[in-house]
């Protein structure tokens, strides 16, 4: 990578380690080829966590190298070894930056230097420097940048998923929620093997990133092919929904399909729901002789029972204080 030859700090800005929430990251590194595997895409993730919140903060020291700690806790309890061997693995990886149009690439190695140390409590951190020249590449967030839950990511098992994951939230922070791939591009993001082909990629890893996004992001990801050459797929358009859009959906499905009813049909129906409640003989009345009142029950039973609302812990009492009757007797 040609640059510049600037004077470097000997003693790079160091941060104390503080677990945030979200992750703050530039799309530039969203967007590269990564070699990492799992274990080695957490601790990139928790180094992620501490300096896109110092960017984010606009705390990055310019011409200045970047170093930060990673307790080795957040990485395993009693695995000491494997840490060792990831880390070891990790800062000889590079991640590669192309521009298919221009046919510009850059390929840099983003953490040429990870040793053990401790911290001022004494507790033993993974060190990793970031060279002056590396920073921006990661924590050039500008107008731009791709924000995401750090413990989901952790949640994470497949690299696949890690990475599909990153690429959702950069498309949802523009609020997109469809964007097109060229396969090829895809797959070079995603470290795809060069022997896979279309079965193989989508089994190995659209697939098993559809199903961890599923069950531990609650995110609905699906995708069909918007383009092809003879019989080759060239170009995948993805959708995106979260399990809150989705019941949002659902709720209003079950609204039309309401709206169809003739009133007494309306009622009968609502009677029958009304059994999974422990609603008062008067309460029941009072909702299907109001209409106004039945329609309130029907949309408030849809939402619970879509997950639309959660965390509640009594229904009933929730239903009847949306319905206004709470301080009715």
């Amino acid at each position: 990578m040609a640059s510049e030859s600037v004077e470097v700090d000997a003693f790079p800005f160091q941060s104390i380690y503080t677990k945030h929430p979200k992750n703050f990251q530039s799309n530039l590194f969203t967007e590269s080829r990564q070699e990492f595997t799992e274990l080695e895409k957490k601790i990139v993730t928790l180094v992620i966590n501490q300096v896109g919140y110092i960017s984010y903060k606009g705390q990055i020291e310019p011409k200045q190298n970047l170093k930060v700690q990673v307790p080795f806790i957040e990485l395993s309890k009693n695995h000491y070894d494997q840490v060792e061997a990831a880390a070891r693995k990790m800062s000889k990886k590079q991640i590669c930056y192309r521009n298919e149009k221009s046919k510009n690439f850059t390929f840099l190695t983003p953490f040429p230097l990870i040793r053990t140390a401790h911290n001022i409590s004494g507790v033993k951190v993974l060190e990793v420097t970031i060279l002056t020249e590396v920073v921006p590449y990661l924590a050039e967030l500008g107008q731009r940048y791709t924000q995401y839950d750090v413990d989901v990511m952790l949640s994470l098992t497949s690299t696949y998923a890690m990475r599909m994951y990153e690429i959702v939230s950069m498309f949802h922070n523009r609020g997109q929620h469809t964007f097109k791939y060229n396969v090829e591009e895809l797959r070079n993001l995603l470290n795809c093997k060069p022997t896979y082909r279309w079965n193989d990629f989508k089994t190995n890893l659209l697939d098993v990133a559809q199903r961890e996004l599923l069950h531990k992001a609650d995110i609905n990801l699906e995708w069909v092919p918007s383009r092809k050459v003879g019989k080759t797929i060239t170009e995948l358009e993805f959708s995106v929904k979260t399990a809150h859009q989705l019941a949002a959906e659902a709720v209003k499905q079950d609204q039309q399909q309401i709206n169809k009813m003739s009133i007494n049909e309306a009622v009968t129906t609502a009677w029958q729901l009304m059994k999974g409640y422990k609603l008062k003989p008067w309460q029941k009345d009072l909702i299907i002789s109001d209409y106004s009142l039945l329609e309130t029950f029907y949309r408030v039973d849809s939402e619970l029972a879509n997950g639309l609302r959660t965390n509640i812990k009594n229904p009933t009492a929730y239903l009847v204080k949306s319905l206004g009757m709470d301080q009715k007797k």
